[in-house]
């Protein structure tokens, strides 16, 4: 699917704004370009990696804290716009990581200044009289282009005439760094015009201090008209790779996203190591109250979020707020219990000795998430990786992306700073390019093979490496339990809920030969129940798949067990129109040789198997390479625990099944993975223990 059109990041401003978006009329944008209004107002931060180039415009004075300077000067605005600053900070970053075309106009130029070292002149006194606007009409006064700059490039001109409207100023001694002036003042030596001086490997830049947007005849002054032309024309040259976006319930594309590159990534680990340390040096108790933070902001926007979520993985809006509900409820729990795991353990206090275990943070690490939950397994690592002092590279799964942004949005505006949490944006080429930087942890959420590929890549590293995988787990309905129907119901649950797309999900159910009739009937019944439709729909229970890959998967495992002997009951194949939906399907008769038994289905497909008893449940569970989950429904907990105990798995379920518990340890065994996240475990798993031995010296 070929992008579509290129976008025009334009920041909004109290000040004018229609002046800047009205710049660029129809002609100009044609059927190939469009405009973006990046708000600091509405922080809608996650629209900036959808853009391929912008414009900073002008309007209140920059916060003198961005460039060390007094907030007490003449003709200081009433208020400031510290939120403008930051937002559109994290523009002019974003546009460098990616060399991204960028023109800054009036305070826009004064913005980039600052942050590249350089300084304002605050306030211009007498020479307010030349430069600052104060009736309705902007003043005019002469520059003088510097030949050889881009700007005499694009302009032709070496002096001309330019509308005026600022107080603040950039003088030769207070250029940043990697800046060169291309324009000045005629009469009092301001810089009127800026770029960059060592051009290469950077994207276009252009600074001017006038407002080309509402000059006079600006359709034929060159200061104009040529600048906008130039900068169009740069846009129109970006040749960004593309992440499209689709919506799986009706295939249309919801969005395109500029992928990292190798650079990008490299500035982005660079930040977070500068970042890090400052953040592991904040005290526990300010991390924990920013992670709250995060998971009020999420409570409060869920609506929002879970609309996002379900637009872009198909999961049934009600599902999509369960999970945010159940992010929040994991991290209350890492929370509360942060300051418990992560503070000092003194473990030996007597006369001339004291021994004490320090839990220090790994560094930077790597998160690799999954799409089928991106909030749970994104808070599994993320957020105790952040309490305990690290900062995080997140790399969201292609089929996520949006909902990470989201994630990202949240955590800054809960006050984790820019520079401790970035996020990775591209398919697997971008995941396999953060293999080769050097991160001092790996977490993977993923499937074995993917999990096995990071493991080998990553091993001569010797940092810690964690692989949550996933399984192909077994349910056991014993012949004693009470209810049929009732556990029918809730087994069934746990192989269609979200699709059957969790790494716990039930994939594989035995059930006792004495029962079983009854409980194939009771899951049928309850399996045929289940709504199909738009996942916005209230009471929908099956959307569609997220990846459209996964149908062949679903069919081809569904034609080898009917291949082989066994019996379909309901549904069995793609569900006819648009969207990537498939049929919920049952089916009985099947033995442990059919792929539905041995393969992990990742969809609504669940294979049910007659067993004599315990003992031959037990020797169909163990059958498998996987080993993340095992539940056994059961009247008698001696029976269930027995059972359990007998099976390689890093969970078990007596009366339940697909659940998780931020009390307790996530973890796999065998093909299911290695390492743990949640609980104490989970919160240590991102610190390394020192040990102190310390002894006073004797006087």
């Amino acid at each position: 699917m070929e992008p579509s059109k290129r976008r025009i990041g334009v920041t909004f401003s109290r000040t004018n704004f229609h002046l800047y978006w009205d710049w660029f009329t129809k002609e100009d944008l044609a059927n190939d370009l469009e405009l973006v209004e990046l708000s600091f107002e509405k922080n809608n931060v996650e629209d900036i990696s959808t853009c391929d180039g912008f414009v900073l415009t002008g309007g209140v004075d920059i916060h003198p804290s961005f460039y060390n300077a007094s907030d007490d000067y003449e003709n200081k605005p009433n208020v400031f716009e510290i939120e403008r600053d930051v937002f559109e900070k994290n523009i002019y970053k974003y546009a460098q990581q990616h060399k991204l075309p960028l023109l800054a106009i009036c305070r826009g130029m004064q913005l980039v200044n600052v942050l590249e070292g350089g300084k304002l002149v605050q306030d211009l006194d007498s020479g307010n009289q030349l430069h600052k606007k104060d009736t309705e009409a902007d003043k005019v006064h002469d520059v003088n282009m510097e030949t050889g700059s881009l700007l005499f490039e694009i302009t032709s001109s070496k002096n001309a005439d330019v509308n005026s409207a600022h107080h603040q100023a950039i003088v030769p001694a207070a250029i940043g760094k990697n800046l060169r002036a291309s324009a000045f003042s005629a009469s009092d030596g301001v810089i009127e015009g800026l770029e960059f001086d060592d051009k290469k490997n950077k994207g276009f830049l252009l600074c001017v201090q006038w407002h080309p947007e509402r000059m006079a005849n600006k359709e034929a002054n060159p200061l104009s008209q040529k600048i906008k032309e130039r900068f169009l024309q740069e846009i129109r040259n970006t040749n960004m790779k593309k992440l499209i976006v689709v919506n799986p319930a009706t295939e249309e594309p919801i969005a395109e996203l500029n992928e990292d590159t190798d650079a990008s990534l490299s500035q982005k680990m660079a930040a977070l190591q500068n970042g890090q340390k400052a953040w592991a040096n904040t005290s526990l108790k300010v991390r924990i109250d920013v992670v709250q933070n995060f998971a009020k902001l999420l409570q409060e926007n869920t609506e929002g979020l879970a609309r996002i979520l379900t637009t872009e993985v198909g999961k049934p809006l009600q599902q999509s707020r369960n999970e945010i509900n159940g992010a929040c409820t994991r991290i209350k729990w890492l929370t509360t219990n942060a300051e418990k795991y992560l503070a000092d353990e003194l473990m030996t206090d007597e006369e001339g000795l004291q021994e004490r275990i320090v839990y220090e943070p790994l560094g930077v690490v790597c998160n690799i998430s999954a799409w089928n939950y991106p909030y749970l397994v994104g808070v599994n690592v993320f957020v105790p990786a952040l309490l305990a002092g690290n900062a995080v590279l997140y790399k969201p799964s292609e089929y996520a992306t949006l909902t990470a942004l989201q994630i990202e949005k949240y955590l800054k505006a809960a006050g984790v700073p820019d520079d401790v949490f970035q996020t990775a944006i591209g398919k697997g080429d971008v995941g396999k390019a953060l293999l080769d930087i050097a991160f001092d942890g790996y977490f993977f959420t993923g499937s074995y093979k993917t999990g096995k590929y990071i493991y080998e890549r990553v091993a001569p590293k010797m940092v810690p490496c964690q692989c949550e995988l996933g399984g192909k787990d077994p349910l056991y309905v014993a012949d004693d339990i009470a209810d049929i129907k009732a556990v029918a119901a809730a087994s069934a649950d746990g192989a269609f809920y979200n699709n059957g797309q969790s790494c716990c999900a039930v994939e594989r159910i035995y059930v006792h030969e004495n029962i079983y009739d009854k409980y194939l009937e009771a899951f049928v019944n309850e399996v045929k129940s289940y709504k199909t439709g738009l996942p916005t729909e209230e009471g929908v229970y099956i959307g569609p798949l997220s990846r459209k890959e996964q149908i062949n998967v679903l069919q081809n495992q569904i034609d080898d067990a009917l291949a082989k002997g066994a019996t379909l009951l309901t549904g069995g194949k793609k569900a006819q129109g648009k969207g990537y939906y498939f049929e919920p399907t049952v089916l009985a008769a099947v033995t442990q040789d059919m792929r539905v038994m041995k393969d992990e289905s990742f969809g609504p497909v669940i294979g049910i198997m007659k067993v004599s008893g315990d003992e031959e449940a037990v020797e169909k569970m163990q059958d498998t390479e996987y080993g993340l989950t095992a539940s056994v429904y059961s009247g008698n907990e001696e029976r269930a625990t027995t059972i359990l105990q007998r099976l390689n798995t890093g969970t078990a379920y007596w009366n339940c099944c697909d659940r998780v518990s931020a009390a307790l340890p996530w973890s796999g065994r065998k093909h299911s993975g290695f390492g743990s996240t949640l609980s104490y475990a989970g919160l240590r798993a991102f610190t390394k223990p020192k040990a102190y031995h310390l002894k006073p010296s004797k006087a």
